[in-house]
């Protein structure tokens, strides 16, 4: 999708350099690309009247068929500071905004999803921000900053404390890193009046481009140089974020649930070597060789790291909050092409990451695609699964406009590599048309029906019979469904760490006021069908589809065990199901000898109760030990 030359590298600064001018009209614009796809733009109106400028900002694209819609004012006084901010609509289909800031006499008046507050500024730097969007608002941010000599950390509202520095200047282009914005960095290139040639950022956890009037030209080479930064961002958090344990150490005395459905070991020992388990078994009949490190498992709980078969992750943030919830695999279900295949290459380095399976994403073309990697011909389509191969990739997905001529070509070609093909089920095609044209798995819940009624049956007898992996994504229907009236916290308790700009992004999603313990039994009914498909030999593997990074595949074990798996099943979906159906089960999914060294060391007993798998406080990763604390600081939460 992004085609990138080193002389493209080395060119790029003083070819966007040569542009200097800003659009001499009242107007600016902006083309606006989700996953690397043309989706729509964002205009600029400008406005005078007695001293004050106003700017009117029209953000508008189109998601797979949705419009997106942004209107935002901002007002700016002849001094150069913001008097008044405006911001209402949409960033992602599913986000809400409605915010209203007002500055006057040394406070800043926030209106913020029908919150009220007052932030005292008297003396500070200060400016509005509400997320990544209107781009023109980041613009203004910008020359906010410059113009008061770039402090180290500029307030905010409603987004919170905003941190930019420089990533370097060539040919009069500066590339700067805006933190707190968003959950994770930005990457923006300005000229010396902070005009903003392009600014990277992400949408509802996907990959989101903004390119400034003429320069669209240039939306591969600055995407390639923003996905280097992140790169670089990872490597050094690698080496900050400290070990507690690593190379050759033994976990003592903990009871180890080792994924299988052998009965739990009591007052066990785990030994780790080299990123492998050496051994594991009754503490009093595993040897530690002398001089090996043993630190007290006592009282805890050791259980395969998880894992979250349906991830999207656009940017590294996502990396360090699923290390600390415990997950340690993740299948990233479509994004950019450029910065999965750098995070494939970074992690496979040592970074420090779950490992990161990837499923090549390919829709058909037009405006209704999800992202830039399209196909309409049975020999794009061939080129494409060549591709993703190539780079390591080892699944396709196949999305919904995808023509059904061409699936099967697809699903052939896949299967000759030795790929595994899932997703989505394309227009004009069915469940059963997709199975039979070769589909490994169906992303979603895709069964029908009551609990034990012939018709579901017949659907799971199905897929049986065709071995079909189910990836139902619950936790991600529930919170996607959730009505206003029910908070988030009463089924994701410790929300209130998230970091700030997250949590405001998830305070705005909602479906209206619909009746909480209707969508509750309809969603109790449905995980009841998954555990009709376990006990029919079904493989079902857990997954979020993004959600709340690190708490909503501990929610997805909890729905399952509330439609009726045991704490157990609930763990397999999320450990041996998915290495299973990955063909990685001789590796890693259990505690076994030989096995990759992926663990999560939990407080107490998930088989006990299933919310204990918040619980954790440690967590292996490839042989290295980390403290589950340090890692949530490092993704931004409290």
């Amino acid at each position: 999708m992004w085609r990138l030359s080193v002389m493209a590298l080395v060119t790029l600064p003083m070819a966007i350099g040569a542009r200097q001018a800003s659009p001499p009209a009242a107007t600016r614009t902006f083309s606006l690309h989700l996953l690397g796809h043309a989706t729509g733009e964002e205009r600029l109106t400008r406005a005078t009247a007695t001293g004050v400028r106003t700017l009117t900002y029209d953000f508008k694209y189109t998601d797979r068929g949705t419009e997106v819609a942004l209107t935002s004012s901002l007002d700016i006084g002849a001094d150069g500071n913001p008097r008044h901010f405006v911001a209402k609509g949409r960033t992602y289909r599913l986000f809400n905004v409605d915010s209203e800031v007002t500055i006057a006499n040394g406070k800043a008046h926030v209106r913020d999803l029908g919150r009220e507050y007052d932030v005292e500024i008297a003396g500070k730097p200060f400016f509005p921000l509400d997320t990544f969007a209107p781009i023109g608002v980041h613009e203004e941010l910008i020359k906010y900053w410059l113009a008061h000599g770039r402090p180290a950390e500029l307030l905010t509202a409603p987004a919170g404390p905003v941190r930019i520095a420089s990533r370097g200047v060539k040919t009069a282009v500066e590339r700067l890193a805006i933190d707190g914005a968003v959950w994770g960095r930005e990457t923006a290139f300005v000229n010396a009046a902070g005009d903003v040639r392009g600014l990277f950022a992400w949408a509802g956890g996907l990959g989101f481009e903004a390119v400034a009037d003429n320069h669209e030209d240039h939306l591969n080479e600055m995407a390639a140089l923003a996905v280097a930064d992140r790169m670089a961002d990872l490597r050094a958090w690698t080496t900050s974020i400290p070990t507690v344990a690593t190379g050759t150490f033994a976990l003592v005395g903990a009871t180890v649930i080792d994924g299988t459905s052998r009965a739990p070991i009591p007052n066990a020992t785990v030994l780790v070597r080299d990123g492998r388990i050496a051994a594991v078994g009754p503490s009093a009949s595993v040897e530690i060789p002398r001089g090996t490190r043993t630190i007290s498992a006592a009282g805890q709980f050791v259980i395969p790291g998880l894992w979250d078969m349906h991830a999207h992750v656009s940017q590294i943030d996502w990396f360090p909050a699923y290390l600390a919830s415990g997950v340690t695999t993740i299948r990233d279900m479509g994004g950019e092409f450029a910065f999965l295949k750098a995070a494939k290459d970074t992690i496979a380095a040592g970074a420090l990451a779950p490992r990161l399976l990837t499923a090549g994403l390919i829709d058909g073309p037009g405006p209704r695609a999800f992202g830039a990697t399209t196909a309409s011909t049975p020999d794009e389509a061939r080129a494409l699964v060549r591709k993703y191969h190539d780079a390591g990739f080892e699944e396709i997905k196949i999305y919904l406009i995808v023509p059904p001529a061409i699936v099967p070509v697809i699903v052939d070609e896949a299967h000759k590599l030795g790929m595994t093909v899932t997703g989505h089920i394309p227009g004009g095609m069915t469940q059963q048309s997709v199975v039979e044209a070769g589909f490994d798995g169906i992303a979603h819940m895709q069964l029908r029906g009551a609990s034990g009624s012939d018709a579901s049956k017949a659907q799971i007898d199905f897929f049986k019979a065709h071995r079909v992996v189910m990836d139902p994504t619950q936790s991600w229907n529930e919170l996607s469904g959730r009505p206003a009236s029910v908070p988030l916290e009463s089924f994701l308790p410790g929300v209130s760490r998230l970091p700030p700009t997250l949590a405001r992004q998830f305070a705005g999603m909602t479906t209206g006021n619909g009746d909480p313990a209707s969508a509750h039994a309809r969603l109790v009914d449905s995980v009841r069908l998954l555990k009709d498909a376990v006990d029919a030999g079904v493989p079902v593997v857990a997954g979020t589809d993004k959600g709340v990074p690190g708490f909503s595949l501990q929610r997805e074990l909890e729905l399952y065990v509330e439609g009726g798996m045991t704490p157990l099943e609930a763990i397999q979906a999320a450990t041996i199901v998915p290495a299973r159906v990955m063909k990685l089960d001789a590796d890693t999914g259990a505690i076994e000898n030989g096995k990759r060294a992926d663990l999560l060391i939990l407080g107490s007993n998930p088989l006990d109760r299933i919310a204990n798998i918040r619980d954790g406080r440690f967590v292996v990763v490839n042989g290295r030990l980390y403290d589950c604390a340090t890692l949530w600081r490092a993704a931004g939460y409290r």
